[in-house]
C-alpha cells in the first residue's frame, strides 16, 4: 500500500475554493532562501527541484507540495525551489489552506506527513555528514 504523502493529491478537493493557478517556465526560481511568502504550492504539472546550498535534496512532481512550512511558520525559506520543467501550480494562502482542511481533513494529515518525512531526511543527511544529531534542525 502506498503512503498517503506519496500519492498525488486529488485536485477535486480544490473544487469549491478559488485558488490562484500559476505558471513557471523551466529554470525559474519559485522560492528562495531568506524570502518569506506564507504560501504553499501544489504542483499541478511539471517538476520542481528543492535545493539547499546548490545541492538538490528533492524533486517534486505532479500532485506534490512545497512551501508547506509557510502554513505553520511563515518565516523566510531556507531552500531554493526551481522549476525543472514548465510548471503549473496552485498557490494556497493560509485561509485557503484552512478551508481545504475543513472540507478534507486528511489533507492536513498529508501535509504533516510530508513535513515529517522531510525533517527525517534532513536529519539523516546530517548524520551521514557526521554532524551530531543535536545540531540538526528539529
Amino acid at each position: 500500500m502506498s503512503r498517503l504523502e506519496d500519492r498525488p493529491i486529488d485536485f477535486r478537493i480544490f473544487k469549491d475554493i478559488y485558488l490562484l493557478e500559476t505558471h513557471y517556465d523551466a529554470g525559474t526560481e519559485i522560492l528562495g532562501p531568506g524570502k518569506a511568502s506564507g504560501l504553499m504550492y501544489v504542483v499541478k504539472s511539471g517538476v520542481v527541484s528543492v535545493q539547499v546550498q546548490g545541492v538538490t535534496v528533492e524533486e517534486i512532481r505532479d500532485g506534490g507540495i512545497f512551501g508547506e512550512m509557510g502554513m505553520v511558520d511563515p518565516k523566510p525559506h531556507s531552500a531554493n525551489i526551481f522549476a525543472v520543467t514548465e510548471v503549473e501550480a496552485f498557490v494556497l494562502n493560509q485561509s485557503q489552506f484552512l478551508q481545504i482542511v475543513g472540507n478534507s481533513p486528511t489533507f492536513a494529515l498529508r501535509v504533516m506527513k510530508v513535513l515529517a518525512r522531510r525533517v527525517r531526511a534532513m536529519n539523516a543527511r546530517f548524520q551521514e555528514a557526521g554532524a551530531p544529531l543535536d545540531e540538526a534542525p528539529a
